[in-house]
């Protein structure tokens, strides 16, 4: 735990009793307020400055009170008379940095703490008004009481419909705002482990004074936040209820973990909603509302990816690609939250994605990704390449978005490593080729015959009709300035244009042939 908080910028000055006293949850408390009952809480004094003579009371006061250990700030002032003072009363004194966040303090003390077999924190988590409609709307089309516990088993938000179905054990944990761990109960310890590693809603049945109820994990991907619970009817839950609380849980996963205050988990949640959003299907209003962008608003895809095989000498095993894609995606998220904290970055198929939602003092998003793309290149590797989509004000066509960054990327491969991200504007011609390439690779009976003889016959007798000709093309007709390119006389290659028709029957006189030749030609020149 220590090694955890120091990392964080909160650090140990002192612990009379030793580092094995267990502690139970953070607490915050504010100057001004009464101290709270916090039995084995780990007291964050907000707005305390040890320094100050005043602050000597509050020691002996969190030892009344059953804390085991305090948190302050410094500020630059001696924490020494603090320390002796806390030392006296056996409570333990932790620093944190100055510029860190109570917010944050508070998260990674919490997440620190309640780890396996730890006790939760003494007061509830405040929830947002969000949290009580989602339980009070699961409540009315199921017909029982809801509530939202976390994985403490704290009563985060509970219904308040009338007339629904209700037990005492139930009404007790609204009011106490914490689930009871009944010792004649060990089996209610189960229930909750069965909770969380079940994929789907779990159904118990009558057990003491608790009458049947269904509970589903809350998650953010596959990372637990807590548990819902509801009481069914006497009828049991029917197919629409048991719908209902699974899309329940799914809402309630985003507010939740904003409460919870989890920045990994948040980054986790996030980073799949964006893989799920550059999927097929439509985009949930919810998705949406995760990574910050709304209809009607533009935002564009940043889409990174290694060297292009061969840039950079011999192609590299998948391995070192899959390396590379990993390393990016973390300098990538690294650069968004220093930035852009509003930015989700997701790696899928050997590509790193960051979405880039509006925001006015970022212009189009062009400067972040030139900077992100630097940092990647030092960090990673100086052939790093990128494409950066067109403004986008739908969030359906997302998964458009992905294709055009793909599209983009696959271009670009040939071009000079070194250059800012790539729009489709600079390559479309380049995609419009490979896109003719991909047709004639799905169906081979598209190409011209006369097209794959003329190749194969350079690439069996050392002939050179298909550069002659291409050159030729190129030039728009100009047989000079073709054959000076060629390095031949134009008597020559006038011939070479004669036998290309005699050999391989390719009437080079019809505009439609001639542009249809010059495609393939120019599609099979490229890498």
């Amino acid at each position: 735990m220590l090694d955890d908080c120091a990392r964080a910028g909160v650090r140990l000055l002192g612990a009379p009793a030793g580092l094995a006293v267990p502690v139970r949850g953070t607490v915050i408390h504010d100057t001004g307020d009464r101290m709270a009952e916090s039995p084995g809480g780990l007291l964050l004094l907000v707005g305390v400055d040890p320094a100050d003579p005043r602050a000597a009371v509050l020691p002996a006061q969190a030892a009344a009170r059953g804390c085991t250990a305090v948190v302050v700030k410094c500020r630059g002032g001696d924490p020494a008379p603090f320390v002796r003072e806390a030392s006296a009363h056996g409570i333990a004194v932790l620093a944190a940095d100055d510029d860190l966040p109570w917010r944050n303090i508070d998260a990674v003390l919490s997440c620190a703490v309640t780890g396996p077999g730890t006790a939760a924190a003494f007061g509830a988590v405040p929830a947002g008004g969000e949290l009580y409609a989602l339980a009070d709307h699961l409540a009315a089309v199921v017909g029982g009481a809801a509530v939202v516990e976390d994985l403490a088993r704290r009563v985060i938000a509970y219904s308040s419909v009338p007339g629904v179905r209700i037990d005492a054990p139930r009404e007790r944990g609204i009011l106490q705002r914490r689930i009871e761990d009944l010792p004649e109960l060990p089996v209610q310890r189960r229930q909750y482990q069965q909770v969380l590693a079940a994929p789907g809603v779990v159904r118990f049945p009558v057990i003491g004074e608790e009458l049947p109820r269904a509970a589903v994990a809350v998650r953010a991907g596959t990372l637990p936040l807590g548990t819902l619970w509801v009481i069914e009817p006497e009828s049991g839950i029917s197919e629409e209820g048991t719908a209902a609380l699974v899309e329940t849980a799914r809402l309630v996963a985003p507010h939740l973990l904003r409460l919870l205050n989890l920045p990994e988990a948040e980054r986790r949640l996030r980073r799949d909603t964006l893989l799920a959003l550059l999927g097929p299907g439509s985009a949930a209003q919810e998705s949406c509302s995760i990574l910050g962008v709304r209809a009607g608003v533009p935002f564009r895809l940043l889409a990174l990816a290694p060297p292009a095989a061969g840039s950079g000498g011999a192609a590299r095993p998948a391995a070192a690609l899959a390396t590379v894609v990993e390393h990016a995606e973390a300098e990538v998220a690294r650069h968004a939250a220093a930035h852009r904290p509003d930015v989700t970055v997701a790696a899928t198929g050997g590509v790193v994605f960051a979405l880039l939602p509006y925001a006015a003092e970022e212009g189009d998003g062009t400067r972040f990704a030139e900077a992100a793309l630097a940092t990647v290149r030092r960090a990673v590797s100086p052939g790093i390449r990128a494409a950066l989509t067109r403004p986008c004000e739908d969030p359906a066509a997302s998964a458009s978005l992905r294709r055009e960054a793909e599209a983009v990327l696959r271009a670009s491969a040939g071009t000079a490593a070194g250059g800012p991200p790539v729009t489709v504007e600079e390559v479309r011609h380049r995609i419009l080729l490979d896109r003719l390439g991909d047709e004639l690779e799905r169906d081979p009976w598209l190409r011209l015959t006369g097209v794959d003889a003329l190749l194969a016959h350079d690439a069996g007798h050392g002939t050179g009709y298909g550069a002659s000709v291409t050159a030729w093309l190129d030039e728009l007709g100009d047989v000079a300035t073709a054959a000076h390119r060629l390095r031949v006389h134009p008597n020559t290659l006038r011939h070479r244009l004669r036998r290309v028709r005699e050999l391989f029957g390719l009437d080079l006189g019809d505009p439609d042939v001639r542009l249809a030749v010059w495609l393939e030609l120019r599609r099979s020149a490229r890498p």
